[in-house]
């Protein structure tokens, strides 16, 4: 289970990656260009154009994710447990955004949260004397 939540942040991490950075290929020349090179304050808060592009696609949380996934998915194939609060946290903060920005995908997190907070824990057998 903690495999398969992994390969589902991995999918969703490079979902959106790949559709926001593809949607966003016409500001590429703009960031490699110096365009947000010493952006003001008000561009963070309120970000347009190249800025915009950038931090929906790039400077996302897409990529961490798909790090996460993998990450997560590497300890479910080598048998090292996933801390719950991985779990907890990908819940709270899916659950955050999906009130703040609607319509979301984010409450998609919410699947691979619960089977890392429902998830098996190995029990070590005692060895036979």
């Amino acid at each position: 289970m903690v495999v398969l939540a992994g390969r589902i942040l991995v999918f969703l991490g490079t979902l959106h990656l790949v559709l926001l950075l593809a949607r966003s290929a016409g500001r590429v020349d703009d960031w490699f260009g110096g365009a947000m090179w010493f952006l003001k304050g008000e561009a963070f808060f309120e970000p347009s154009g190249a800025a915009s592009a950038f931090w929906i696609s790039l400077g996302s949380f897409a990529l961490p994710l798909l790090l996460l996934g993998l990450l997560v998915s590497y300890l479910g194939k080598t048998g090292v447990p996933v801390p719950r609060s991985i779990g907890w946290g990908l819940a709270l903060w899916g659950a955050v955004c999906a009130v703040v920005v609607v319509p979301t995908p984010m409450p998609l997190v919410l699947v691979p949260a619960v089977m890392l907070i429902r998830r098996k824990t190995a029990v070590a057998s005692p060895k036979a004397g």
